[in-house]
Parts: C-alpha cells; structure tokens; sequence
C-alpha cells in the first residue's frame, strides 16, 4: 500500500496544474498552451489508487470543463487519442474520450487526417463501451479523408495509412460500415432497422436520439453513408472485407451510394463459392428489406455453392413469397414518412430475382446435391403461387404478374427436369400443365407452358410401367381431341401433345403414331408447327437419329387393327364421335376418322403401307431421305419386291391385317373425294402388287367398283385405277363371263376414240389403260380364258398409225397400253393377208414408225413401247443372225436416238435396248410383273446373238470421238450391264466394258462420268478376282499419271458447241475447228493452246469422276503408292466440287487413319503444296492454299516452323493474284496463318514457339512484301495481321517495338482512303478545317492508333533506347497529316504511361516540339502541342526553361497570325493537360499570356485568355506581380516592325494600366508601379490610331489621377499628360475623334491644377456643328455597318459632335465648381454657344444645344448630363457667392439651361428619356433655387409650374410623372 506521502504528492501536482490554469483562465491563448502540455498527464492521474486522488482529478476535470466552453480552446486531441489508445484503466480512457470529442471538430483538416490512423489502429481489440465512442469519433473525421485516385500507387499504400495494416481491423470497420448504411434516419425511433439488433443499433447512435439529429449538432446520415461508402471503394479493405457492405451500398436507394456499391460489386474478385460468404448472405437475406434482398438473390444467382443450401433456399422462397411482406420490408428513405410496406414494384422485381435464383438452382443444383430434398418441394411452392395468382386462368393478368407466372412456369420445368418424382407426381404434374396450357389466356405466359412441358418430357423417357403408358396415353389423347367447345379450353395444346407423344412413348407405340396422324390431318386448319412435329413422330429416322439403340417400327398389324377396325378410346371419345355425326358407317374402316379427320385416313393407310414394307426388308438402312429410297427401290429393284413378296407370301386368311389394309385403302380409294382417293390408289395398288391372290380373292368380285377411277378425269387417279382394275378384274377367283363383261364395258368406253372429247375422251384413255392391264394379267395369272380374251386385240385397239393426230396423251396411253400388252407377249397385229405375207412392213407402218417419231422427240413411254415390242416378237434362228428382221429395225431405230440431248432419256433408250435383247431375262422387264403369276410360260427368254451384237457395237462406239453418241453408247452400257450384269454373255465381256468406262471418265459431261463410275463400279462388283486387280491398276495410272492422251481427228469434237463462240454465230467445236481459226489468224501457236486447254478439262473431268459410286472403294482394296498422298490431298480442295467431293470420298476410303498418314507424310505433303501454290494453273494455287490452310490448322508449330516463313512468302504472294478466287483462297489462308499467331501469343505469351513464331512473321510483315507492299490487298491484310499482333503480342513485340511503330506510323497516311485526299484538295478553308478535324478523329478511332497503344504498352527502357532516335526520324520526315498525328500520340503515350523510361529522351524531343507545334495544319500543330505539354511534366526544369523562352520568342518574331495561333495553342495545351508545370513556369508564361490575350487576332487573344484566367484570376493582382516582365515584353512588341505586335504591346500596356490603378485603389497607392508602366505607356500612346487604340485613352483618365503624387511632384510628367490629351484629341481620325475628346474631359476632370475649358471649346469647336460640310482632309474610316451603331443608334457624326459638346460642358475645373459653381457655369455655357456659333454673348432664349437638328442627341445625352452637371454645382455650395455676379445673370444661365430642356416639345423619346428630361428640370430648379435665387421670384416659379403642370397632364408613365411631382413640390 502506497504511502501517504504518495497521495500528498499527487495532490500537491494536481493542485498546481489546477492553479496554473486557472492563472490563464483569462487568456485563452495560455490556457491552450497549457492545457496542450499538461491535460494528458493529468488525466493519467484517474488510473490512481487512491481514492481522494480520483476524487481531485474529478473536480479539476469539472473545472476544466467550465474553461474550455470558450469556442477557441483546442485541447491537444492527438495526446489524448494516443493515451486513450494505449491505457487500459476505463476513467482514463472516459476523460480522453470525453476530451477528445469536445476538441476533434475544432482541429483543422490535416490534424483530423492525421488523426484516423490512430483511432483505427487496434480498433478490432478495444472493449465494446470505448469502441463505440472511438468509432463515432471516426466518423466526425471521416469528411477530412482524402481518397487517392483508384488503382494507384498511394491506393495501394492507402491501407496502411489509414491504420487498416492489420486484416481484423479492417474486418471489423467494414462490418460496421456496411451496418452503418443500413441504419435508418429514424432509428432510435419506433421503427427498427431490418438487419441491425438493437445492440446494433445502440453501437452506432451512442444510445443517444439526436446522434444522427443535424438539428442538434450531430452527424448527417446521408452524407455519413456517401463517405462511407467512397471509403469502402477505396484501396483501405480488400474485396472480400467490403463484399457485404457493397451489397448494402449497392442496394441504397440513394444513387449517389448504389453507384458505389454497383462499381464495387462489378470490380470484386470475390469467390462466391465461399460457402461462409453464402452462409452470410443467406441470413443477410433472412432480415434485410425488400431492395437488399434483391441484390442479394441476384448475387446468390451466380454462386453454384449457394444451390446446395437446401433448407436457406427453401426458406428464401417461402420468406419472399408466401411470407408475410409489412413495412419492415419496405425502403425507407431519409426524410421521407415511413413506408407501410414495399411498393408493388419492389414486389415485382423481388420476385423477379427470386424465379431469377430458383431458377439458377433448378440448373446447377441437381449436380451439387441432393436435389430430391428441394425438388419437389420448390415445384409445389412455385405451382402454389400460380395457384395464388389464380389457376388455370389468373386473377390479374398485368405485364408485371405475367411476368412473374411465365417466370414460374418455366422453373418448375426446369426443377422437374432434374428431380426424381413417383409416376403419380409426374402424371399430376404433367396434367396440370395440360390444363394450364389449354387453358391459361396470357399469350405471353404460354410459352412458358410449353417450355415446362418440353423440359418435364425428361421425365418419362420410355419404356414405362403399364399403369404410367396407359395414364400418360390417355392425357395425350385427351388433350389432343380436345375442341375449342370442350370444357374451358382457349387454346390447342396438340403441339404439345404431339411432341410428348413423339418423345415420351416408344416409337413402337401405336397410340403415339395414332396421335401423330391425327397432327398431320386431323384438322383441317392445323397449324404447320403440329403437322411438322407429326411428321416427325412418324419417321423413325427422325425418333431413333441420336439413339444407337436397336430400332423397333410399330406392328402394322397392331396399328390396322387400331386404326380401321378398333374404335380409339379416350375419355369422351365416344361421345365425341357420336356428337360429331358420320357419313360413313362407324364398324366400318372409318370407325376413328369422324369428318373434320377424314384427311388422316389417307395418311394412316400410307403410313402402315410404308412400315410394312420397312418390316419387310430388314435389311432396309433408314438414313436421311429414306422414304424416297423405298419408293425408289420397291418400284425399280428387283430383290426388294422379291422380298417384300416373300414376306407377305405367309398372309393368305382373309381376316389378316393385310386383308384389312387393303380394304380400308380399296375403301379410300373408292371415296370421291380425290385427295383421299389418289393417295389410298396408290398405296393399293403397291401393296396389291405384292399381296397373295388369297387375300384379293375378297376384293376382286369388287373390280366392277373402280370404273369410276378409270374414267376419271385426274390422270394420275385413271392410272392406278387402270393398275388396280387390272389387278383385281384378272384375278381367278372372277368367273370367265365377269372377266369378259369387264373386258366389254372397257371396250364399249372405248369405241368412241375418235369423237370423244373432254371428260368423253379421258374415260377413253382410262378404258385402253385398264384394257391393257386387263388383258395382260389375265396372262400373268394364267387363266384358261387368256387365249379367248387376248386373241381379238388387234381388233380393240387401234393401231398406232391410225391414231397419229389424235393429242399426245392418248397416243401415250396407247404407247403404255401396248407396253403391257408386248410384255406379255400379246400379239397386236390384225390376223391379215397382208400381215401375213409382209409382216415387218405392216409391223412397221402400225407400231414401229409412230413409236420412233415421238421417240425422237425424247417421249420415254415410246421409246419404252418399242423395246417391249421386240418382246412379242416371234423368235426365230433366222432372227438371231439377220439385222433386217423386225428385231433388228428396232434395235437400229434405238440406236439412231443418240442424237437426243436430254441425257436421262438416253436411260429410257438403255433400257429398252436391252428388254428388246434380254427380253424377260432383263431385271428392267421382270419388275413389271405385279401379281402372283401361275406360270412363266408367258415369259420370252433371252436372244444371246443379239444381246453379243449390242453388246459388241456398244463397246465400239465407246471408242467414238462423236461427243452425242459416245454420251449415248455410255450409258446404254451401263443400263444393259446394269440390268444384264447376271447373263453370261455380260459377263464374258467385262474386261472390255471396263476399258470403255475407263475411256468415259474423262467425257466432259458430268452425267457420263457419273455413269462410267457406276458402270466401273458394276463392273468390279461383278468381276473375278483378277479383274478386279486390273481396274484398281488402271484407276491409279489415271489418276496419277500426265493425263488422258487426246487422239484427234479431223472431226473430233474437243469442246461443246458454244463453249468457244469466235463472234460471228459459231463456235469452235472440233480439230478442224482449231487449224482452221489459226490458219485464219496465221498463228500456229493456237492449235497446241487449244490443245493444252482441252487436255486439261479432259484431265479434271478425269479427276473429278473419281471417287463416285464406289471408285474409291475399289481404291481402298488396293496398296498404295505413298507418292500418291500429296497430290491427294491437294485435290481434296479442288475449286471444283465435283472433284473435291469426289476425292474427299477416295481420302476416306484409302486413308483409315488420317491423322496418322497426315504426320508421316506431313514433310512429303507439305513440300507439293508449297511448289504448286506458285504454279501456272489457277486450280491448283487455290487448291493449293486451301490445303495448306487444313494442314497446319491446329498442328503444332514446329511441326512447320521451318516452312513457315516460306508460308507467308507464297500466301501473300498469291494475295495479289489476278484470279479473285485464288486471291479469296490466299486470304483465308493468310487470316489462319494470323489466327494461329495471334492465338499462340493470347494463349502463350513470350514462349519459345511464341517468339519462334514473331521471328519468322513479323520481319517479313514488316518488309516490302508485307504492309509496304505496292499491292493493295496485301498491304490491307498485312496491316490487319500487325495489328492482331500488336494487341496479343505482349513482352514478346519487345524486339520488333522500334521497326513496328515507325511502320505503323507511316500506314496511317498511306491507307488514309484517297477519297478525303480529293476532297480536300478541292475544299475551302473553312471545310478543309472540317476535314482536318475529322480525319484527325479518325486517327484516334483507327485501329492501327489502338495497335500502337497496345505496342506501347511493353516499352522499356533497352526498348527505348533503339526507339528513341527511330521515333526522332519519323516526326521529322513525316509528310501525312495522321502520320503526324500518331507521332504525337505516342510522345503523349510514352510521356503518361512510361514516364520514368521517357524521361531521359524528353529534352531532345521536347526541343522537337517547338519546331513541330509550328506544322503549317491546325490539327497536327494542336496535336504536337498537347505532346509537347505531356513531355513537359518528365522534362528536366532546364529545359522546361527553354521551352517557355522559346515559345515567346517565337510568338514575338513571329510575321503571321498563323504562327502566334499554333504558340497560342501550345500554351494553352500546356496550361489544360499540365497545370503544375505551368504553375511552375509562370513566370515566363503568365506574361506571355498577359500579352497575347491583349492580341488584335481573336483566335489567339481568346486562347491566351483562358490561359491567363485560369491561373491568374480575375484580379489584376497577377500583372501587378509581373509587371516588369509584362513591360519587358510589351517594350519589346513595340520595338519590333510588325505592327500586329505592336498593337498587342500597346493594349497589353493598357490593360496593365488598369490593373495597377486597380490593386492601387485597393491597396492604398500605385505610384512605383505607374512610374514602371509609364514609358511603355507613353510609347503606345504615341502610336499611330490604329483599331482599338481607343482601349489606351480610356485607361488615360485613371492613369491621371492615380499618378497624381508624381505628377504633381515632377511637372514634366504633368504637362506631357496634357499634351498628350491635347494631342490625341486633335487626331484626324473620325471614329477615333469622339474617344479622344471623351479622354480630353475626363483628365481635365482629374486635373485639379488645370482649366481647360477654353481649350477643350478651341480644340471640339470645329465639331459641334452637325450640317456642316465635311472635311476635305478627314481620314477615310469604316464604321459600324448600319443597323448595329452604338449610342442610341446616332452616327459618327452625330456621336462627335456630342462627344464635343459633352468636353466642352464637363471639362471645368472640379476645385472651381465647389467654389464658384454659377461663375465655372457661365463660362462653360458661353464657351458652348461661342464654339457653337452662336457669338460671344450668353443667348438665353436660343441656346446652341436648343437647336433643332441636335434634339437627338438631347434626348440621348443631354438630360443625364444636365442633370449630372447641375446637380455638382448645386451640390458644391449652399448660397450663391455674392461676389461672382448678380442675381439676374446667375438667373439666366439657371434659364439656358431651361431652355435646353425641350419643356414645350411634344415628343420627348422615350419613357427613359423623357425620366432623365425630368430629373434635369429637378436639378435646374434645385439650382435656381439655392444659387441664383429664384425662389422668390414668384413669376418664374409660375411660369416653371405651368409648364410642368401641362408636361405633368401629357405624361402617361407613372415614374415620370412621379418625377414631375417631385418638380411641381419643389417649385411651392
């Protein structure tokens, strides 16, 4: 325990200190000093022990507290913040506190700045009460903070100084600053603050109601908040400590706040995968209002981790949803009332950023968690709030609220999606989709719907259970049958319904397709998106495209008995249809098609047809395009309908599925309606052509039934009614007599042929048809009737001559009516003698020449009647080996067709030439039989001798130089091959037919190259192994070899007719051709071009067949030669896309592994293309480049590094070439080329293969074959190149930076468009200054500028130092104006951003600029300007210096106006973009700039005032400062001989005049300073008059009275001012004149030593008469143009003459007027009327100024001055100096003056004027009365008030007449 002595002594101190201050209490100054030494350590003494010394400390405190309430005591806050800091006693730190807040708002601002460190400093660690005091005291200092500029160095280093080094305490003032934007202004109010707790609260209000009360002295919120929140942005706290609090500010409704927060939450690098940080604002959300939560859901929308929040997400969505929303959630906004609750607004964009998240989780959450928790539970909330809203139709349907139900809709599909829920969940969900759909009316929100329901389609991907099928098909046919009458539906929902069906039931699965016909024609106003999405459903390309599954097709079986047998149930089915009505009967095969679905019969029965044929060839490859490739094959190829026969051969009960098919199409077929009936025809007929005679045993006693489509009007119906008749009406089953009936109703149709018309004659043609049929089925059954009913056709129909005029049409039916017949060998020719005797004539002239006549004319049906005609030729030995028998005039008649052009009917003439050889042996003839034949005793086999002897001319005429005919015989060939390929004598000749195919590669037509492929092709197929050997070697010679030898002719056809037209009409078309045109033109030479150019398109005609039809698999079989890949691979990229596609196919199928064989033979490849892409031939330098483009495209770079320069080299080299195609080719290959550097350098930056890649291509960019070239493209995409470089080139451009930039320099000229160069030579000044200001725009926007801001980036200083001297030559030999302009902006570049680097090389090119801002164009002289002020700030101040001397050196030798606007300009570049560094040099340049704002150029003198304004101010305290300098120049001006700067000098002295008269009236005496200015002064005023001199005289009169002390004392100075008042009055300048003799009287009026009213009237005299004559010798001056004169619109004249008169009346000498005012008076009015001519004496009655002609200038002038005048002598004295004159002669000058006041006038001016009329009289009265006594002369007192009455009664304005009152009072 402490001694007792201890206490004593620490009262002893305390005691003392006490005394000492209050010893100063009287002094505040003391008692600061002391309190400032002594306050600290004596509130150490509260961490006392002992009791009695706290107790003393506490008194002395309570003392002190009475003391400092003085406002000027400053207690030292500093002191008590450290102690504070580091004392841990509580009473200490309460007394430091206390002292601190009292004291902290009186410091200035850098001792509050000073002050934050210390107070932050540890402020984590301090106890809860301190904290909350010291944290208040931080925010009263908060406004003295100075924030650095953001991402600079002090921002950097901000932290520390603001005592924020230690990471807690940065936390913990982040956490409270963000709190802090959330308290509201009425807080310690009612209502709490969402996001705060009342410990929260009561931390920052201090507990205290008025803390936040501006009206009690405390913080403003507002403003509080704005700095917090700009300190927050600051670089004091890292992102993540400011993250929330940015979400607070962001969230303010205070922009100037949320812009804050905005710009931070953009700028934050922050990690929203924290999961702390979610966990945080997952409970921020959970208490905040309605804005913060918004901000807050859209953070939590990018953050994956916050999706695995189950329970905080869930809580979130029942929070803003079905939560209770009151007035907490509601903004509250200072000084506003209380919200009750948020806004609907608030609301909307709530829920909009809640769907916004939900809907985030619904796509990243099923990833991240388990979703099954949230799913489900999500979907019922979100479907509960649509219920809300109103289900299915909603209760308010505004923008807002659809919105939001779109919103919703489309989350809970993407929810569903990814959940996994029980099938009665799905099904419920998915019906009350359905529902909504059908039902819902917003447009907007359907779509919505139909997105759900697509993403929900996940859900049931089948196979399902039979429970979840059978509901999931009853909901699609319920909806997809329902009507607009059905229910409340308002819309279709059978898209939808389509689509579920097509994707959520199997495609096996009828009721799927059933709903899929019902898409395509269900209705007949369907839209085209159902019907699209039915036919879809219904092709299983389509369904099975992306599954590699097995596919398995619906059951026809199933699906007929479905859909014509079954009646469909669906609910309401059956009553529907009942509802509907039927016109047919409902057991019937329309059972499911009701009337507005009858249009989907036909396509159901299509449909099944087509997946029987599909189930019956399983061999069938469903591709793209396959239900062409079916009908295709199942009419043409003879093992498709053997086996599609095969597979129905097991269905022969009349109640099969077959049976029903073909019953429900015979139905359709029958129906009038042709749509219907067309397509059921034909789907009968093609399935009738396969089916049993068992199962159309039923439909044949029907045959009778089809008549009407035999004599239908519809050609397409009459045919396959004729098909289907003969089919049915042929059949065994059908009696001998049915058949013979059918016969004779056909022929009785038919007997009228020769008058029927219209309708008549199209039943005619159906009738020969169905005959025709008729009667050869009947053949193919084999009936017993056959020979009966065939034998009298020669007597049914007519024979074809017979019919020659009849119209084409029934010529062709009787062409094909007599095919059918031929083919089942029915003889048509009439049993005649003359037949008999000559049977080829009759055979001729009946069949054979009509056939061949419309054969010539490429009619197919007759060239096919004529091969089948052969058929029913009787074959004899005699035949075989005779060429004149009938056979051979038919085979010579099809060979004379060559000659047709069209090209496919030459397959037509292929194919009958080898029925009429092969006869039923030829596959072509076999595919006509459609029924199930009895026997093939019908069938005529083959006649080999002749089939040998087509086969042998064929092959010769292959060798043909004949064009047509080789055409021809190719393809007749290849039919004969094609459809005899299986004959021996076929196969004996294959070696030879491939010679010829061979041959046919290189035809020129496409289709014989086609058709050569595919007859090699044939050819392999069908040959031994050693054939196949030799076609493999002969592909590869073809291909690799010179080319196909031409062996010519005379006759030789080398080019098409037309290909080579010579002018005249013709065309050069064979040998002949070619000798004959170079015989004409007499050079030779011409025969091998023609030559070369026909092998050439021989030799990729060749290339071209290649790869086609199965060339290139016989390649494949084959080893080959690696020689063979390079000129490969270049073909793969032939211009010719017949080539190219052809070789594409070779590639595939010789190369297995490509990327293997492209590595191995990369070298070999590489190295064609780069000699070929320079070659003659244009195919192949495009080729070439496209090749080499593919080839290098993603292969690593030193796979071609050593090729790479050559690359360059060629492709632009082929830029340039004259073929566009090449030239396009070149350039893709160039942008890859640049895309692969380019990414190379973003992806690798400065690696080896980076700056490998730079070596190789920037050089030779960069050189004269690059952006230097002469060609145009070249240098545009070489430049283009650069330029990618340039912004991803990085460290690696470090190098080539001093080559690029001078390049790129250049290139803005050069590539500047020629346009603007035309333009501007032809433009005015006016518009070239237009000019220049754009293309200097143009400059800053181009690309190239924005390149070399990228290259600047990376320079340093080895960089600069090889930069330096390159940049130097390029600013001197620049000649472009953008060239220039970039030169400048790299100065200005290399000054701002590398100043450290720059900084050594400023001097020289600071010495640069002085000559460069002297560029004769504006825009570069102002451009090197602003460089010049950018390179001034890392100058060194020496040269700064010189600069600043320069430039007003310059400016003073300059000889044009030119030249001082470009140094008026670089001063005023230097003064904006450098103002310190002005401020530094002011001393040279505020003079400077003192003097050329006084310039007489405009442009300069404004520029040079916005200089001068800026830095010196309004004031003339700056020219006073440098007047010497200011003299100094302006001496020098006047020195010099041009009169411009003389003039400025002169002014610039008048200006400084004025400035020092100035700061001498304020400041007490301005005499030195005039004494300085003076001899400048007096030099300009001897100047000669020049425009604006006047600004010299008007400064004359201050400069007067101001000088007045030296002057005074030096009488030298006083006589030369007046002289030179004198002097410049007497000028002889007229617009001059009236300033001089303003000048004369106004230093008169500052002269007190002088009387010049005599020599003011002498001087003015000769001017005060206004009609006078002019003077001869007046000096000729322009004016004021009229309509803009000054003074009331007077003229020079009449302006001189009052500016005369005004010297004459106001040039008395002031000290004489105070003392005898009447006397100075007098003499001034007799030296007016005596200079005025009006003699000597004084004229009362006519005063000169009463004249007439000068009542102007009265009105104008004179009232003021009378007033003015009169009112300083009245002023002057109180009575009249009796000794000066008498009463009456003082009275009569009181009456001139009268007189002159225009008392009797009527017109008096204006309301102004007349005012400034009563004044005047005011002051004359007054005069009178206290000077001249005429107060008691009553009679003039009368006579004035009479005339004031009568002027009083005329006057209107009341001012005026408040005036004339006045008057009118004192005259009583």
């Amino acid at each position: 325990m402490a001694a007792p002595a201890d206490v004593k002594r620490e009262l002893e101190l305390i005691d003392n200190v006490e005394w000492r201050i209050l010893s100063a209490s009287s002094d505040e100054e003391k008692l600061q000093r002391l309190l400032k030494v002594y306050l600290a350590p004596l509130l150490l003494k509260a961490g006392s022990e002992h009791a009695a010394v706290r107790n003393k400390l506490i008194s002395t405190c309570q003392t002190i507290n009475k003391l400092i309430k003085a406002p000027g005591i400053v207690l030292p806050v500093a002191a008590l913040l450290d102690q504070y800091k580091t004392t841990e006693n509580s009473l200490i730190k309460h007394f430091d506190l206390l002292y601190i807040q009292h004291s902290v708002g009186k410091l200035d601002v850098d001792e509050q700045r000073s002050l934050v460190p210390k107070a932050l400093h540890g402020i984590s660690s301090g106890s809860a009460a301190s904290v909350i005091q010291l944290f208040n005291v931080v925010l009263r200092i908060l406004p003295t903070i100075k924030l650095p500029q953001r991402g600079s160095k002090e921002d950097l280093e901000f932290r520390n100084e603001m005592g924020l080094a230690d990471p807690k305490d940065a936390s913990f003032v982040a956490e409270w600053f963000g709190k802090l934007l959330l308290l509201r202004a009425n807080a310690a109010g009612s209502i709490p603050s969402p996001g705060l707790t009342d410990a929260d609260i009561n931390f920052l209000t201090l507990g205290k109601p008025d803390t936040w009360d501006t009206a009690s002295g405390g913080l403003s919120l507002p403003e509080t908040r704005i700095r917090v929140a700009n300190l927050l942005a600051s670089g004091a706290f890292t992102d993540e400590e400011r993250f929330i609090p940015a979400i607070y500010a962001a969230s303010s409704p205070d922009y100037r706040i949320s812009g804050v927060g905005d710009d931070l939450l953009k700028r934050s690098s922050v990690s929203l995968e924290d999961e702390g940080l979610v966990r945080k604002l997952f409970e921020a959300h959970s208490t905040l209002a309605v804005p913060y939560r918004i901000r807050i859901l859209g953070v939590l929308s990018k953050s994956e981790v916050a999706t695995t929040f189950t329970d905080a997400v869930l809580a979130a969505f029942q929070r803003n949803v079905t939560g209770q929303i009151g007035a907490s959630d509601a903004m509250q906004i200072d000084g506003q009332p209380p919200a009750t609750k948020p806004s609907g607004l608030e609301l909307s964009k709530l829920h909009r950023a809640l769907f916004e998240f939900i809907n985030w989780v619904a796509r990243i959450g099923p990833g991240k968690t388990d979703y099954n928790r949230i799913g489900p539970p999500l979907v019922e909330l979100l479907r509960d709030f649509i219920r809300d809203q109103g289900w299915p139709k909603p209760e308010r349907q505004s923008l807002d609220d659809s919105t939001l139900r779109s919103r919703a809709y489309e989350t809970i599909g993407i929810l569903a999606k990814g959940t996994s829920m029980s099938d009665t969940e799905r099904l419920s969900l998915a019906g009350w989709l359905f529902r909504s759909l059908s039902e819902d009316p917003t447009p907007e929100v359907v779509v919505n719907i139909d997105g759900a329901l697509s993403s929900l389609t996940s859900l049931f991907k089948p196979p399902h259970s039979f429970a979840v099928n059978t509901q999931l098909q009853s909901i699609l046919l319920t909806y997809m049958t329902l009507t607009d009458e059905d229910g409340d539906a308002v819309r279709s929902a059978r898209h939808a319904v389509t689509k579920w069906a097509n994707h959520c039931l199997l495609f096996s699965d009828v009721y799927a397709r059933w709903i899929d016909l019902l898409a395509i024609a269900g209705r007949p106003d369907e839209r085209s998106d159902v019907i699209e999405e039915g036919q879809k459903g219904l092709d299983p390309w389509t369904y099975y495209a992306n599954d590699d599954k097995s596919r398995t097709l619906p059951d026809w079986k199933e699906m007929v008995q479905m859909f014509f047998k079954d009646a469909i149930a669906s609910p309401n089915a059956s009553t529907r249809i009942r509802d509907r009505g039927m016109d047919v009967d409902d057991r019937g095969v329309f059972v499911n098609f009701p009337a507005e679905s009858l249009p989907a019969f036909p396509v159901a029965v299509d449909y099944c047809k087509r997946i029987l044929f599909l189930t019956a060839l399983t061999d069938f490859q469903i591709e793209p395009g396959w239900e062409r490739r079916l009908d295709a094959l199942v009419q043409t190829d003879l093992s498709t309908r053997q086996a599609i026969r095969r597979y129905l051969a097991a269905f022969t009960h009349q109640e099969h599925a077959l049976s029903r098919l073909l019953r429900a199409a015979f139905e359709g077929m029958i129906r009038e309606d042709v749509r219907i009936a067309e397509t059921c025809a034909r789907s009968f007929v093609d399935i009738a052509s396969f089916a049993p005679k068992a199962v159309l045993e039923s439909l044949a006693s029907r045959s009778a039934e089809l008549l009407p489509l035999v004599t239908s009007n519809k050609k397409e119906l009459r045919a396959r009614g004729a098909k289907a008749f003969g089919i049915l009406a042929a059949h065994p089953s059908n009696s001998e007599e049915t058949v013979a009936g059918s016969k004779e109703s056909l022929i009785r149709i038919t007997k009228n042929i020769t008058t029927a018309v219209g309708s008549e004659l199209n039943a005619v043609e159906g009738a020969f048809l169905a005959l025709g049929h008729l009667l050869s089925r009947s053949v193919y059954y084999s009936s017993e009737q056959t020979t009966s009913i065939a034998t009298d056709v020669g007597q049914i129909f007519p024979s074809l001559d017979s019919v020659s005029s009849a119209n084409t049409s029934t010529q062709e039916v009787l062409f094909e009516a007599y095919a059918q017949l031929w083919t089942a060998a029915i003889r048509t020719t009439a049993e005649t003698e003359e037949a008999k005797d000559d049977f080829h004539g009759v055979l001729s002239k009946a069949f054979i020449e009509p056939l061949l006549i419309h054969a010539k004319k490429a009619n197919e049906k007759a060239i096919t009647a004529l091969g089948r005609l052969a058929i029913s030729l009787p074959a004899t030995k005699a035949a075989e080996d005779s060429a004149d028998d009938a056979l051979g005039i038919i085979l010579e008649k099809l060979y004379s067709l060559y000659e047709i052009k069209q090209a496919e009917v030459h397959f037509a003439v292929g194919e009958a030439i080898a029925a009429a050889v092969a006869c039923w042996d030829a596959e072509v003839v076999q595919l006509t039989i459609d029924v199930q034949a009895g026997t093939a005793a019908y069938q005529i086999p083959r006649r080999s001798g002749r089939l040998t002897a087509v086969l042998e001319k064929l092959l010769t005429d292959c060798k043909t130089t004949k064009p047509s005919l080789l055409k021809a015989s190719g393809i007749w060939l290849f039919c004969v091959i094609q459809y005899c390929s299986h004959l021996e004598e076929v196969q004996s000749r294959l070696r030879e037919c491939q010679v010829a195919f061979m041959r046919l590669l290189s035809a020129r037509d496409e289709l014989v190259q086609e058709t050569a492929s595919r007859g090699l092709a044939l050819v392999y197929e069908k040959g031994d192994s050693d054939l196949r050997g030799e076609l493999v070697r002969d592909l590869v010679s073809s291909f690799t070899g010179s080319g196909p030898q031409l062996k010519v002719e005379q006759e030789t056809e080398l080019f098409d007719a037309g290909a080579l037209p010579t002018g005249d009409g013709k065309s050069v078309t064979s040998y002949k051709d070619i000798v004959s045109l170079a015989n004409e033109v007499g050079d030779p030479s011409l025969v091998y071009k023609f030559m070369s150019l026909a092998t050439n398109a021989a030799t990729w005609s060749t290339r071209s067949a290649f790869g086609r039809f199965g060339l290139s698999n016989i390649l494949s079989e084959s080893a080959v030669d690696p020689k063979l890949y390079p000129k490969l691979y270049r073909y793969r990229f032939d211009p010719n896309q017949n080539v190219q596609r052809s070789m594409n196919d070779i590639w595939k199928a010789l190369v297995k592994d490509s990327g293997t064989v492209l590595e191995t033979h990369f070298d070999a490849i590489m190295d064609d293309l780069l000699k070929c892409i320079l070659g003659k031939e244009w195919r192949v330098r495009e080729a070439s480049c496209a090749a080499i483009t593919d080839l290098i495209s993603g292969r690593p770079f030193p796979k071609y590094e050593r090729y790479y320069k050559d690359i360059w080299t060629a492709a632009l080299k082929v830029l340039d070439d004259v073929k566009a195609t090449v030239r396009n080719a070149a350039l893709h290959l160039c942008i890859a080329l640049s895309t692969t550097l380019v990414r190379q350098l973003e992806e690798s930056g400065s690696t080896n293969t980076a700056m490998a890649m730079m070596n190789e291509a920037l050089p030779f960019l960069l050189s004269d074959k690059g952006i230097e070239s002469s060609a145009e493209d070249v240098k545009i995409f070489a430049t283009i190149t650069v330029m990618k470089i340039a912004k991803s080139g990085g460290t690696a451009l470090k190098p080539y930076i001093p080559t690029m930039i001078p390049h790129l320099l250049g290139l803005l000229s050069t590539i500047e468009p020629e346009a603007i160069n035309y333009h501007y030579q032809r433009a005015g000044s006016d518009n070239r200054e237009k000019i220049d200001k754009l293309r200097s725009s143009m400059v800053s926007q181009s690309p190239i500028a924005e390149a070399i801001e990228n290259i600047l980036r990376n320079v340093d200083e080895p960089v600069m130092r090889d930069f330096a001297p390159r940049l130097q030559e390029s600013i001197k030999t620049a000649l472009g104006m953008p060239t220039k302009i970039g030169c400048s902006r790299v100065l200005a570049t290399l000054a701002t951003r590398h100043p450290l680097t720059f900084a050594p090389y400023s001097t020289r090119f600071l010495s640069l600029m002085s000559t460069q801002t002297l560029d004769r164009n504006d825009e570069v002289s102002q451009s090197y300007a602003r460089a010049a002020a950018y390179i001034i700030r890392v100058a060194p101040d020496a040269d700064k210096q010189v600069f600043a001397a320069r430039l007003t050196s310059l400016y003073l030798a300059s000889e044009s106006e030119s030249r001082r606007e470009k140094i008026a300009d670089a001063v005023l570049a230097l003064s904006k973009i450098s103002p310190d560094h002005f401020n530094a040099l002011e001393t040279a340049l505020l003079p400077f700039a003192f003097l050329a704002r006084h310039d007489t150029h405009e442009y300069v003198a404004k520029a040079a005032r916005e200089v001068w304004d800026k830095h010196a101010g309004s004031s003339g305290r700056a020219a006073v400062r440098y007047l010497a300098e200011i003299v100094a120049l302006v001496e020098q001006c006047l020195g010099t001989a041009q009169w411009a700067l003389k003039h400025a000098g002169a002014l610039a002295v008048a200006g400084l005049v004025t400035a020092v008269v100035d700061v001498g009236k304020n400041g007490g005496g301005a005499g030195g300073d005039l004494r300085v200015v003076w001899p400048a002064y007096e030099r300009a005023l001897a100047l000669k008059t020049f425009e604006g001199k006047e600004a010299l005289l008007d400064v004359l009169p201050g400069f007067v009275e101001a000088s007045k002390g030296l002057w005074n004392g030096e009488l030298g100075l006083g006589e030369k001012l007046k002289k030179i008042a004198l002097r410049e009055a007497k000028r002889n300048n007229e617009a001059y004149r009236p300033h001089a003799f303003r000048c004369l009287w106004r230093v008169a009026a500052a002269r007190d030593d002088l009387d010049l009213v005599s020599e003011i009237a002498e001087i003015v005299g000769g001017y005060l008469v206004v009609d006078g004559e002019e003077d001869e010798d007046a000096m000729d001056v322009d004016g004021p143009p009229k309509g803009r004169r000054r003074g009331g619109g007077l003229d020079l004249k009449s302006r001189t003459t009052w500016a005369a008169m005004e010297a004459v009346v106001r040039g008395y000498n002031r000290v004489r007027m105070r003392e005898a005012p009447m006397v100075v008076l007098r003499e001034v009015v007799l030296a007016l009327d005596s200079a005025g001519g009006q003699g000597k004496g004084l004229n009362v009655q006519s005063p000169y100024v009463a004249r007439a002609e000068l009542a102007t200038i009265r009105r104008t002038y004179w009232y003021d001055c009378v007033r003015e005048v009169l009112e300083d002598a009245a002023g002057e004295a109180a009575v009249p100096n009796g000794d000066e004159a008498a009463p009456n002669g003082t009275r009569e000058i009181v009456r001139w003056f009268v007189n002159t006041l225009d008392l009797e006038a009527e017109d008096t001016g204006t309301e102004e004027q007349r005012l400034a009329r009563a004044k005047a009289v005011k002051a004359t009265i007054h005069l009178g009365k206290t000077q001249a006594g005429l107060a008691t002369d009553y009679e003039w007192g009368s006579e004035v008030t009479g005339v004031v009455a009568r002027v009083l009664e005329k006057e209107r304005s009341l001012e005026v007449q408040r005036a004339w009152r006045e008057c009118s009072e004192l005259l009583k």
